[in-house]
């Protein structure tokens, strides 16, 4: 456990500084130091009463006001949004925005331009058009839908514009037209200086949710400290609904209903733990719902419209596969969905849409990591939180054969299911002799289950290749 902890956290100050650093050097930080420091502050009590018995707790969903849960999972930096007849989709590392129609009839970049060449391509080569209405630059990979226009995060171009930001929210009409500044966010304020950022958003029911990260260090002693926020996108300033104090953190934040969940992973060796917590927007109370190890480390979990929170139960020794999902009850977890078969080893993939999707298990080491990216022959079983069965068999693969400029299969950014099928993010690359990665491609797929087994549906593609002119 010591060994993989350390391992583990050394990646994550590399992850964290990597999301922090963005394209160009930050300017010089004249911000005193704080007097009190994250090596010298406590970690916040944390409250385990629940809100008063007069107020009922709100764990409804709504498709116009509320983040898709469906795209909380570990692994995924794509932000989609589906409307009736279109998706739009903004790729991990593109920097354009796409639509794909629904039925796989038509796919591209947003933008209405007669003689436009968009990303001519390839998002990442000298030829892309900047003036497209699509482009959109360097930004967190986050759309969103409100009052019928669509919004992201720009945290680069606007970067020297506005240096107390830590970014602009942008809009722009559903063509691509119209495009404009909507708001300057400020800088969360925490202890822990200006080494801390956003990593990630999510809009909800009129505000956006972050955990913030970010790296201190105080008498050479390095510590990872975790923040939760809100910011409202009608107000001026963040809220911080949680603090978790000195230490090494990591962790996520999933709205839901009048809650934001948030999980606080805990590294400290052996004494390593989780912590399940979850902030109301009604009432501003926080509680504490779970502390424990059962489920090693959360970072895909669901949470239903009664407020059940899902997360897969810790391997056995920590390696291995993800056979059983667990369900918190009463602070502690409970098995709820297992993937028991006698002829096939099952893993866990994601938990969404009140829906487990797993696949057949594949060890992972390098050598079978590599049979892995060549390996297309995928079985999966979908279940839902009752443990009955809504699909088992063969993944459909076809729309492989169309991808050719990258033709090696690596697998999948995003895994996200429910009843009625799965949509999916594959990621392809063409690899040099020497191993590194000379471009890659991500699909956009759609399965729809139907009653004689289920369909596959590309919806789009983007290809991006490093191209210095």
């Amino acid at each position: 456990m010591k060994r993989i902890a350390a391992t583990i956290f050394a990646a994550l100050l590399l992850l964290s500084l990597a999301a922090c650093k963005g394209g160009e050097p930050a300017e010089p930080d004249n911000t005193p130091a704080p007097t009190e420091t994250a090596l010298d502050t406590p970690a916040p009590a944390l409250p385990t009463e629940t809100p008063g018995s007069e107020h009922v707790p709100d764990h409804s969903y709504n498709g116009e006001t509320d983040f898709d849960k469906r795209l909380a999972m570990n692994g995924n930096f794509n932000g989609i949004i589906e409307t009736e007849d279109v998706y739009y989709w903004l790729p991990d590392r593109d920097r354009f925005i796409r639509y794909c129609e629904k039925d796989g009839s038509d796919f591209g970049v947003l933008c209405g331009k007669p003689e436009c060449v968009h990303d001519n391509g390839n998002a990442f080569g000298q030829s892309a058009d900047k003036s497209c209405s699509g482009y959109i630059g360097s930004s967190r990979p986050y759309i969103w839908l409100m009052d019928g226009k669509l919004y992201y995060i720009d945290d680069f171009t606007y970067f020297r514009t506005y240096p107390d930001s830590c970014g602009v929210i942008m809009r722009m009409n559903l063509d691509g037209t119209g495009r404009e500044l909507f708001k300057v966010m400020p800088k969360p304020e925490t202890p822990y200086g200006e080494s801390m950022c956003p990593q990630y958003y999510c809009y909800h029911r009129g505000a956006l949710y972050s955990f913030i990260m970010g790296n201190y260090v105080e008498d050479a002693e390095p510590s990872m400290p975790f923040v939760a926020g809100m910011f409202p996108l009608d107000g001026d300033e963040w809220t911080i609904i949680y603090d978790a104090g000195a230490g090494i953190h990591y962790g996520s934040v999933l709205p839901s209903g009048e809650f934001c969940y948030v999980v606080d992973q805990v590294w400290a060796g052996e004494e390593s733990t989780n912590r399940v917590l979850r902030w109301s927007s009604v009432t501003g109370e926080l509680e504490l719902l779970y502390e424990g190890f059962e489920t090693g480390l959360i970072f895909r979990y669901w949470v239903d419209e009664e407020g059940d929170f899902y997360a897969p139960q810790l391997p056995q020794d920590g390696e291995g596969p993800i056979e059983r999902i667990l369900r918190l009850e009463d602070g502690k977890m409970v098995p709820a969905v297992d993937f028991e078969d006698p002829e096939t080893v099952y893993t866990e993939r994601s938990v969404a849409g009140g829906v487990v999707i797993a696949r057949n298990y594949v060890p992972y080491d390098r050598n079978s990591y590599v049979k892995y990216g060549k390996d297309t022959d995928i079985d999966i079983w979908i279940k839902r939180f009752d443990n009955t069965t809504v699909y088992k068999g063969k993944l459909p693969m076809g729309w492989l054969d169309s991808i050719e400029n990258t033709p090696r299969f690596e697998g999948a950014d995003l895994v996200s299911a429910d009843e009625n099928g799965m949509l999916c993010v594959f990621k392809m690359q063409r690899r040099s002799l020497e191993g590194s990665t000379d471009a890659t491609s991500l699909a956009l797929v759609k399965y729809v289950f139907t009653e004689d087994g289920i369909d596959e549906i590309l919806l789009g593609t983007t290809y991006m290749e490093i191209d210095n002119g």
